[in-house]
């Protein structure tokens, strides 16, 4: 975000463009385009047999796949980001001037960095379309995918610039001064499904890929399925990295909380000892020190990670999900052969 001149933030340039939920028939009518064109390209070069008898339309299909994935999943990690900025209005000590302002600025997002990291992006598609097909006379095969990969790269260049700016903005919601109560971490769940969602974005790229880039040979090679094994625990890895500023500060509010009971319990338990040994009544001593090792007991078992077991669970089941799929696609082709 930006600031206007009334003072309003206003949408990033990736919002505007990308992140914005749009109609589900703009949407449609973008992927049939992207679906289309090189398959109509393939016909018009005398190529649509081969591809579809010899699988290689995966990798004519795979940039329109990878624009419509970061269409439809763009705006569900911005409304998850706007979660969060809800979430935090009410916990953070500032009045609501200063925290427009500040989401504002912690949100910018520089046009002339995404500018940037779009035309890298582009320029690598490009070339890199032009040598995947630098073998093939397919005019008009050419004139589609080529483009089509450039704005791939583009896209995915943005997205990698986007991603990295918002966890400014993350780092900045929790600096501020925040009322935290360490026994309702409730008001901070929204970071944990805002990172659970951008988890879930990175498992449906892995299956995306995994779709489109693994054949009927190399889907079999135990290589591509070792680095598919280490690409599972990416998910895992942003689901817990994106948690570590809620993280840092609810942790250190427990240790703050627990250090003043600790330290009552044993200026109460020293009183205690004394009145003991002065043989004089304890009074209540022995109530209230029962009453604050109570109190430690239950700070110590007080959660620190803004996450809940159905996250946990529904993280484990789609980590696991892209291997099932892949297993079911190689039972699915080995019975289509026989």
């Amino acid at each position: 975000m930006s600031t206007d001149s009334g003072g309003k933030p206003t949408a990033s340039l990736w919002v505007r463009l990308i992140g914005r939920q749009r109609r589900s028939w703009i949407i449609l009518g973008i992927a049939l385009l992207l679906i289309l064109a090189p398959l109509v390209a393939a016909y018009l070069d005398g190529l649509i047999d081969d591809l579809l008898s010899q699988g290689r339309w995966r990798l004519v299909l795979s940039p329109a796949a990878v624009i419509i994935y970061i269409l439809a999943v763009a705006p569900i990690v911005e409304r998850a980001e706007a979660g969060v900025i809800d979430a935090f209005r009410p916990l953070v000590r500032i009045d609501d001037d200063s925290f427009d302002r500040l989401v504002a600025e912690a949100s910018h997002r520089n046009p002339i960095g995404e500018g940037i990291a779009v035309s890298l992006g582009a320029v690598f598609g490009l070339w890199l379309g032009q040598s995947w097909l630098s073998d093939t006379d397919a005019f008009w095969l050419k004139l589609v995918l080529i483009p089509w990969t450039g704005l791939m790269f583009g896209l995915l260049a943005w997205t990698i610039y986007s991603a990295v700016a918002g966890t400014r903005l993350n780092a900045e919601l929790h600096d501020q001064p925040l009322r935290i109560d360490i026994f309702d971490t409730k008001p901070f769940r929204p970071v944990g499904r805002q990172s659970l969602i951008i988890a879930l974005v990175f498992v449906g790229g892995i299956v995306l890929s995994m779709v489109f880039s693994l054949g009927e040979e190399s889907i079999l090679d135990w290589r591509n399925w070792f680095i598919y094994s280490l690409l599972a625990l990416v998910p895992v890895l942003v689901f817990f990295l994106n948690m570590r500023p809620t993280h840092r500060v609810l942790a250190a509010e427990k240790e703050r909380e627990l250090a003043a009971a600790q330290g009552n319990i044993l200026r109460a338990c020293r009183t205690l000892m004394a009145r003991i040994d002065a043989e004089e009544s304890t009074g209540t001593l022995g109530a209230e020190i029962n009453a604050l090792v109570a109190y430690e007991k239950r700070l110590q078992a007080t959660s620190t990670w803004p996450y809940d077991t159905a996250m946990l669970r529904t993280l484990f089941f789609s980590v696991v999900f892209p291997a099932i799929a892949a297993l079911a696609r190689i039972i699915g082709e080995l019975l289509m052969l026989n």
